[in-house]
């Protein structure tokens, strides 16, 4: 893992962050969809509306007239205006004239004719555009005009982002989406942080073995050995190669190397104590540290680790005989690094390797 990657897992493994981070992107997302939504409702009314407006000018103009229904939603975006103009003086013709005047709108004599003389209603946009007019004519009981209802629809401004919030109901919607995929930003939280905390053994130990993988076990190794340099007390090192391992893979396969690498890991184990290090160095090559031990009695314990191996059950591996190779030196407390002790221990398991199934020193 990089380190990108990794400081990013560590800020989602922090609930608070992971809260924050996950509602705020919900809060864009959930903010950009309602507003694409209410866009495309917006066209589709206004479509709907200049529509309307066409099938009207088409009938004032005296187009003929051609059957047709259609149905859609009048909107949330068309709101309308209706104003009511009442007629007081005795030639209500001319007052309606006058007050028609008034709303700033284009008619033609035929309109004014049929709305105040006919007293029809008429629909159109009359000059003002993107908008639907209607005027009824208001009659009394004797069928004398005394006033005009005008009713105006036309469309709101187009919806934005900072409009999309503005409805109960939209605002809602969004909290309510950044309140779960806050929730789910803790939950997930929990999750990462379980993982970082893991990942540091997943990190450092073999998956196949369990030993500790190359570069951990040298850190490790390096501290026993500085240790040693305070205490005076011995430390021996240890380096086993499995013979003959690629025919082991060449009779077997990958996976007939692998049990076998899992049982003789398995095995060295049992054989060693607790306190001491393991490391798998290489593909089929184990390094082991061994504190507080002096030569002699790694070279015992070696050897009966190497005896256990040779005695090793195989018939999971076709009765292949499984046999390692052991080189072993102690450390030369505050004359060398680890580097160097393991150089000397590679001569010994060089010569051991030459007579297989053996541990020199």
């Amino acid at each position: 893992m990089n380190a990108i990657n990794y400081k990013i897992l560590k800020l989602f493994a922090h609930p608070g962050s992971a809260s924050v981070l996950f509602g705020i992107f919900s809060l864009l997302l959930t903010t950009i969809v309602i507003h694409q939504t209410q866009s495309y409702d917006w066209q589709t009314e206004r479509k709907n509306l200049a529509e309307t407006i066409d099938v009207y000018k088409s009938y004032n103009a005296g187009s003929s007239v051609t059957e047709n229904e259609k149905e859609y939603r009048s909107g949330n975006y068309l709101y309308s205006r209706v104003a009511t103009f009442a007629f007081n003086t005795r030639n209500t013709t001319t007052e309606c004239i006058n007050r028609l005047s008034e709303l700033n709108l284009s008619f033609n004599n035929m309109e004014i004719i049929r709305i105040c003389q006919n007293k029809l209603p008429a629909i159109g946009e009359f000059g003002a555009k993107g908008k639907l007019i209607t005027i009824f004519p208001i009659l009394s009981e004797t069928d004398i005009l005394t006033g005009v209802r005008v009713r105006t629809t036309s469309q709101l401004d187009k919806p934005t982002l900072l409009t999309t919030l503005s409805t109960a109901n939209s605002l809602g919607m969004v909290l309510c989406v950044v309140l779960l995929s806050a929730i789910l930003g803790s939950l997930l939280s929990i999750l990462a942080k379980k993982y970082l905390i893991e990942l540091p053994t997943t990190a450092r130990y073999d998956e196949l073995t369990g030993f500790l993988r190359r570069e951990a076990f040298f850190t490790a190794a390096s501290k026993v050995l500085h240790l040693a340099n305070f205490t005076g007390k011995p430390v021996c090192v240890i380096l086993i190669d499995i013979d003959h391992f690629k025919k082991i893979n060449d009779t077997l396969g990958h996976s007939g190397g692998d049990v076998a690498l899992q049982a003789i890991a398995a095995q060295l184990h049992h054989s060693f104590r607790k306190a001491d290090i393991f490391g798998r160095i290489g593909g089929d090559e184990f390094a082991v540290v061994l504190p507080e031990t002096p030569l002699d009695q790694a070279w015992n314990v070696a050897e009966r680790a190497r005896n256990a191996i040779n005695a090793m059950d195989t018939s999971t591996l076709a009765d292949l005989k499984l046999s390692v190779s052991i080189g072993l030196v102690e450390y030369q407390s505050g004359k060398e690094g680890l580097l160097q002790v393991i150089n000397r221990a590679d001569e010994k398991l060089y010569c051991a390797k030459k007579a297989r199934n053996s541990v020199y020193k």
